[in-house]
């Protein structure tokens, strides 16, 4: 009896202590401002949950603080968890789990609703530029600018864009300038859809202030606030060739056409386009010549390749071709360049030699032949002698 009743009395205790709320800074929250939902629970031994999205608004910040107090000679621990987030959507934060002293206790669900910003003058606004239908595998230029009032301090700005069947890339650098009472960072991005249909790109700017709190023990800290913008844009991206597109210009050059046997001949392509990674490193394939080539250099929208030459005996360095999609004209085209030849002067007597193998082997030809008819002679002079000495 007297353990039965120790045992309510603890677990009145541990009830007691496990006291569990959670709460958030504000129930309203403008779209794009980031809000803090906290649990705080007091206990001897606390495990929060591990918290990594919010109905699909992802964590951003998690921080703690705890304290403790003794009162009329009770030890106390208090622990608050806060996690930082940004609704898109109006939402309801689910009851979660914590852990205090093996004892599970669920924090009660909480509704946030996302009321858009009514102000007309705002302090940060964000545009995405760009056509509403792009080519898949072909880069298409998308126009970011971050607007900024003149008079408002930021002390951080963090872009990123959401992921997707695409790559993004910059494709200029940033360009400052004001526009009213707006200053204006402009970049530009290199768009590359890589499957059809329709695929939203958005564009998210975190941005965050330095802000003064309070911590548990009384001392005024430094911290962060965060506000978040974003802006999201719908391309359809059609598929309309499986190879390269673009519009191209291609070319061939040497530095000589005439060079002594052995002597190094070099040799240039150049191609000019705007997607010139996917074209890959083209190779020469000459009979009876020795060729060198470096790895293509793409720099300025102009692919340039090299090659070193060698040979003891003429050559023509053979046409070489690029088929693509020409964006211009909306058709499949091939360019070629010219055949190029090459005269080799004091060339090795390669053809004598060659004329001397094809007479020895003739010589050995007709050895053999002469061997074969003497020997066919021999038999039939042999069968006729038979043939008369028996007559």
């Amino acid at each position: 009896m007297i353990i039965k009743f120790l045992f309510i009395s603890l677990f009145s205790i541990v009830s007691l202590l496990a006291n569990v709320t959670a709460s958030v800074d504000k129930r309203n929250v403008i779209e794009g401002d980031n809000a803090s939902f906290s649990i705080k629970a007091s206990g001897g031994n606390v495990k929060f949950p591990d918290i990594k999205n919010i109905d699909g608004d992802d964590i951003e910040a998690v921080s703690s603080s705890q304290n403790i107090s003794i009162i009329n000679g009770n030890y106390q621990k208090t622990i608050t968890k806060t996690y930082v987030f940004t609704p898109t959507h109006s939402l309801t934060i689910p009851s979660y789990k914590v852990i205090v002293d093996n004892q599970a206790v669920y924090t009660k669900p909480i509704k946030i609703k996302v009321v858009k910003d009514t102000k007309t003058d705002k302090d940060f606004k964000l545009e995405l530029i760009a056509k509403k239908t792009a080519i898949v595998n072909y880069p298409n230029i998308i126009t970011l600018k971050f607007y900024q009032k003149s008079n408002v301090n930021v002390d951080s700005v963090a872009l990123s864009f959401s992921k997707g069947d695409y790559e993004i890339k910059p494709a200029s650098n940033e360009k400052d300038y004001y526009k009213g009472v707006y200053k204006v960072a402009e970049v530009k991005y290199k768009f590359i859809p890589k499957k059809e249909g329709n695929i939203t790109l958005r564009a998210i700017i975190k941005l965050g202030f330095r802000t003064q709190q309070v911590d548990p023990f009384g001392f005024v800290v430094a911290g962060m606030r965060y506000k978040t913008l974003s802006k999201s844009i719908t391309i359809n991206a059609k598929k309309v060739y499986n190879g390269l597109i673009g519009d191209y210009n291609l070319s061939m050059k040497v530095d000589k056409s005439s060079a002594n046997a052995n002597e190094p001949v070099n040799a240039v392509l150049t191609i000019k386009g705007s997607n010139l990674n996917e074209i890959g490193d083209i190779k020469l394939n000459i009979p009876n010549v020795t060729i060198y080539d470096d790895k293509p250099k793409i720099q300025n929208n102009i692919y340039t390749k090299k090659f070193v030459l060698l040979a003891d005996n003429n050559y023509t360095i053979p046409p070489v071709e690029l088929s693509f999609y020409s964006i211009k004209d909306k058709k499949v085209k091939t360019l070629s360049t010219k055949p190029i030849n090459i005269t080799i002067k004091n060339a090795k007597p390669m053809s004598i030699m060659t004329t001397q193998k094809e007479c020895k082997s003739q010589i050995i030809t007709k050895k053999i032949v002469e061997y074969k008819n003497n020997y066919i002679l021999a038999v039939i002079l042999f069968i006729v002698g038979i043939i008369i000495g028996y007559f």
